[in-house]
């Protein structure tokens, strides 16, 4: 019986080339009882009208679209948290895609643990290859979201029960780390039971226009550390840890670069 719904807000700006593959992902999931709330967030290419195109075909009696001004993933997930009535809550981005078994998978995997978060891993689909990888036999452990750059993607399963008023700080909208926020506020202050999945995978798509192709690349990993220290500033007790690994990886970053530019100097 699928009697719980299952509430999923896309998000999407400027994703016009690959919003229907991920729409259409939705469609063909096994898990039926679904509630389907796409954002377009200002975007400036086609991606409203492929949107609205596609939904003509969506087989979810609850679909909804809205579009407007840009104002940025987090203002944007927020409005979703208020207006969804599902029991559980899903977060797709608009370029990435789920196999058609992801939700059900997720969702058998919550009732069995009772889980309150459900996650997979992350596959890179162009690549070949897994981001993060976590063993089959991995348990969640908490320091992980530092050591390991936040393993739970904001495509995981949530009971909503469990979101109370937890929303996506606005002072972090799109930045780096606005998920690993967002967690850690459900694991750590809602005291949210948390449970990784072998048996799926989240399809993500890995863009040209990633952080590491950044030309001010230098100054956008000191913005994440200074959103690091932000967050465990509200959240960890350890921090001085915390922080101690996120500054030793921005300096090792920074040596790469320079080893990088001299290497491009010598040819």
């Amino acid at each position: 019986m699928q009697e719980d719904k299952i509430s999923i807000i896309v998000t999407c700006f400027n994703k016009g080339e690959y919003i229907q593959e991920c729409l259409e992902s939705i469609f063909k999931q096994t898990y039926r009882n679904i509630e389907l709330i796409i954002y377009d967030d200002g975007s400036t290419d086609k991606s409203k009208k492929v949107i609205l195109k596609t939904i003509e075909n969506s087989p979810f009696q609850h679909t909804y679209f809205f579009s407007g001004s840009n104002k940025g993933a987090n203002h944007v997930r927020n409005e979703g948290l208020s207006l969804l009535t599902g029991d559980y809550l899903i977060n797709i981005d608009g370029d990435n895609y789920i196999d058609e078994d992801y939700i059900e998978i997720l969702y058998d995997e919550s009732i069995r643990m009772r889980a309150d978060i459900v996650f997979s891993r992350i596959w890179d689909f162009n690549g070949k290859s897994y981001i993060k990888y976590l063993p089959d036999n991995y348990k969640f452990n908490i320091s992980d979201m530092f050591l390991k750059n936040n393993i739970i993607d904001i495509s995981a399963l949530i009971k909503t029960q469990i979101l109370g008023d937890a929303k996506f700080d606005l002072k972090l909208n799109n930045e780096l780390f606005d998920d690993l926020d967002f967690w850690l506020n459900l694991i750590i202050n809602n005291k949210a039971s948390v449970f990784f999945t072998k048996k799926t995978r989240l399809n993500y798509r890995v863009l040209n226009n990633s952080i590491s192709h950044d030309t001010k690349v230098i100054k956008r990993y000191y913005r994440t550390f200074v959103n690091f220290c932000y967050i465990t500033n509200k959240y960890v007790v350890e921090k001085n840890n915390a922080r101690y690994y996120k500054f030793n990886e921005f300096i090792m970053i920074i040596k790469g670069l320079i080893k990088e530019v001299i290497g491009i100097g010598k040819k």
